[in-house]
């Protein structure tokens, strides 16, 4: 017979065995404190320069992740060929030095490169002549072949971290494309070409609260086209063909407009957030005071928080919304459904014609690592998520009536060149037709 204190014993050895794999084997790191940043390398380039994308200052306690995070950030600039960070001891014990060491670039040169943007989805640039640093100060500019979910464009880009030595930061885009919208009429899908082109400017703060606001404004002019085309077959529709709703906006026009907005970033890493927030929110209005010939107001709303689970598994949260009124053409509105969208659903599937008013998504993300690395950015990474979302007219009542829901897993690979890539195999909860799978393929994570 088993006594009670034996008993006791194992039942707690039981449950700490349990417990191993869900706790952390890494051992504890000796606090370090950063006493000074030293730079080499940097004949060119200001020091203030390479300071502006450190977070770490001296005082700092020193850990193998913000050496990571910062060695990130300063990499993803492409002002240098290489980049390395590390310590060494410092003037006494517990104190180490941080060492930056660059290899400037002298002239402008040609990139190839992919990725993922919070705000516009996936981009993928074939060419890029970039001017970036070029003499020292931190300045980028780029004349660019750029594209994108459903968007293409050539452009001259400019941004300006100081401008007139302040704390504020200037951002200059003049470009031309092609955005294209997917239709459908009586379950057939179409592709519907917009041409767009003009001058954005944005100024942001650096420093303090205002390092969180931006205001935007932007001149654009929009040429839909007047024809659709099929997807499955080589025909068209003709203007003459389409819904009333979508015929009356196909004329050319110009929407100016000004844009106010908040944007948080405490994420601890860009690449694979493990904690922290992400955030914007912004209103918009396009008025004729402004150079527009059409007169609407636009909200958006997009919230994301990460948290660590145990080792590197993650959970993300996602909610968006976003609301327009009745008078912006449908270019200026919102779609529902695809990779970038409600996974579950063919791309844009859930979209009324004309696009929709009113806009809600909402998705949860459980993320692991299939390496073992405790540092950097994992090369493979598995996902479980579920999205649900909604969209609506400004005539239509919102209710859970109208909300699609959609489950699945995904697997993300860091790939060269292209960035990292991602697979999504999801499942619908709302029949929708006789959709039952889908398999979605884009660039970066979801959120």
């Amino acid at each position: 017979m088993i006594h009670k204190e034996t008993w006791v014993k194992y039942t707690a050895l039981a449950f700490i065995v349990l417990l191993l794999p869900f706790t952390s084997v890494v051992p504890q790191e000796r606090s370090l404190q950063l006493e000074r940043i030293e730079f080499k390398g940097n004949t060119k380039t200001d020091e203030s320069v390479l300071l502006r994308y450190l977070r770490l200052r001296p005082g700092d306690r020193v850990t193998a992740d913000k050496v990571d995070r910062d060695w990130q950030a300063l990499a993803a600039t492409d002002f240098f060929k290489s980049v390395e960070l590390y310590t060494r001891p410092g003037s006494r014990k517990g104190l180490v030095v941080l060492v930056v060491e660059v290899t400037e670039r002298r002239w402008p040169y040609f990139q190839f490169e992919g990725g993922h943007s919070d705000l516009d989805g996936w981009y993928f640039v074939p060419f890029s002549l970039r001017f970036d640093n070029l003499f020292g100060k931190g300045h980028e500019w780029n004349f660019q072949a750029y594209l994108s979910d459903r968007f293409t464009r050539l452009g001259f880009n400019y941004h300006n971290p100081d401008l007139l030595s302040s704390s504020l930061a200037f951002d200059l885009q003049f470009y031309g494309g092609t955005r294209t919208f997917i239709l459908y009429i009586d379950g057939q899908e179409l592709n519907h070409d917009v041409d767009v082109g003009g001058i954005d400017m944005k100024l942001s703060g650096t420093e303090g609260i205002f390092r969180y606001l931006f205001l935007r404004y932007n001149n654009l002019n929009f040429s839909p086209a007047r024809t659709a085309a099929f997807v499955d077959t080589d025909s068209v529709l003709t203007i003459s063909l389409f819904p009333k709703k979508l015929a009356v906006q196909i004329e050319d026009t110009t929407i100016a407009s000004l844009t106010a907005g908040i944007q948080i970033d405490r994420r601890d890493n860009v690449f694979y957030p493990m904690r922290g927030f992400w955030g914007v929110a912004s209103a918009g209005l396009a008025h004729s005071e402004l150079g527009s010939k059409i007169d609407f107001v636009r909200y958006r709303f997009d919230a994301r928080i990460y948290q660590r689970i145990f080792r590197r598994h993650v959970l993300a949260f996602n909610v968006k919304a976003g609301s327009v009124s009745r008078e912006a053409p449908f270019y200026q509105r919102f779609y529902l459904g695809g990779a970038n969208s409600l996974r579950g659903y063919p791309e844009r599937r859930l979209t009324p014609i004309g696009y929709g008013a009113r806009h809600f998504l909402t998705s949860i993300e459980y993320r692991f690592p299939f390496s073992s690395r405790q540092t950097g950015t994992p090369g493979a990474v598995g996902v479980f998520f579920f999205d649900a979302g909604g969209l609506w007219n400004t005539d239509e009542k919102i209710d859970s009536d109208g909300l699609y829901r959609a489950f699945g897993f995904g697997l993300r690979l860091k790939i060269p060149i292209i960035g990292l890539t991602r697979i999504d195999f999801a499942f619908p909860l709302d029949k929708f037709e006789d959709n039952d799978f889908q398999l979605h393929f884009s660039l970066g994570h979801a959120f």
